[in-house]
């Protein structure tokens, strides 16, 4: 057995099957011609009669809409503490703690911080989340609960990295079993020029012979959009109905703890804060996040965590 020298060429065997698909191809260019040309000659002759029902439901729509407006219009202002943030968290390089006591400090003075520009003004009411922990896993967990329903960016932010640090405490102390190289893998046969030419000249063509092989009707197409919509809405009514059963047979959570504050200026809300018990120093993982607003911004919120 010898080693022969490689000549490029067609592969004219593998691709024999190609040389099938011309009389169709000609056959399918023909119909679409015939096609055009009838639709062209129906042109004023079909009209359509919208149902009743389009009309009922605007009163619906309206209502919907006006509803979603009143209860997502007034939007509350947001402000995320995470020991993971610069200059907030306690300890060196990746491994950076943040107590609840300090934490609750970091919220209020942030609420009479004046070289924000964008902190709330006037009178508002506030509802205040603690996230609290003892490991990066508690606080992953916590965060990854209040994540599912509301994910603001800084506490996705966080619980990745929670997890993270998690996972690396669990981890940094195996040692990863690899083969040698190299190894064996699929050939990558659709990066293949010869075959990437070939589907992109045949892609439209077979697309067209399929719609023609379906042999369906307007009207069966019609009556399979409207299955496919009324199939669609049903997952999503029963999407929400399995969060809302989900959320109604929830079990109160010791780890996340909620405060509603108000009404007053940002100096009042500051003092309400730091006022009365608050979890202490044990909790070494906290994070937490202030919602200033009015009362009926907060509503949505509120009723979500329970109060």
């Amino acid at each position: 057995m010898s080693w022969a020298p490689v000549t490029l060429r067609w592969p004219t065997e593998a691709t024999r099957w190609m040389g099938q698909l011309d009389a169709a191809k000609a056959l399918a260019g023909s119909e679409l011609a015939s096609t055009a040309q009838r639709l062209n000659g129906l042109q004023g002759l079909a009209s359509t009669n919208p149902g009743p029902v389009g009309a009922a439901a605007k009163g619906a729509i309206e209502a919907g809409r006006q509803a979603l407006a009143e209860q997502l219009g007034e939007v509350p202002r947001c402000l995320v503490v995470t020991p993971f943030q610069s200059g907030i968290g306690q300890g060196r390089g990746y491994q950076r703690f943040l107590s609840a006591p300090n934490l609750l400090q970091q919220l209020a003075n942030k609420l009479t911080d004046a070289t924000d520009n964008s902190s709330p003004q006037g009178e508002q009411h506030a509802l205040c989340l603690l996230f609290l922990g003892t490991r990066h896993d508690q606080l992953a967990t916590g965060l990854a609960r209040f994540n599912t329903l509301m994910p603001i960016p800084e506490l996705v932010r966080a619980q990745r990295r929670a997890e993270h640090l998690a996972r690396l405490e669990t981890e940094k102390w195996q040692i990863p079993q690899a083969t040698a190289l190299p190894r064996w893998e699929a050939l990558p046969l659709e990066r293949c020029t010869v075959l990437k030419a070939a589907r992109q000249s045949l892609a439209g063509q077979i697309a067209v012979l399929e719609s023609y092989a379906a042999d369906s009707s307007p009207m069966s197409d019609l009556a399979g959009l409207a299955a496919r919509k009324a199939n669609q809405q049903q997952a999503r009514d029963q999407r929400l109905a399995d969060l809302r059963q989900l959320l109604e047979g929830g079990q109160a959570d010791s780890s996340v703890r909620t405060r509603l504050l108000g009404p007053g200026n940002n100096t009042q809300l500051r003092r309400m804060l730091l006022e009365g018990d608050a979890p202490g120093h044990e909790w070494v993982m906290s994070a937490g996040v202030i919602l200033v607003g009015s009362a009926k911004g907060l509503s949505f919120v509120r009723e979500m965590v329970g109060l």
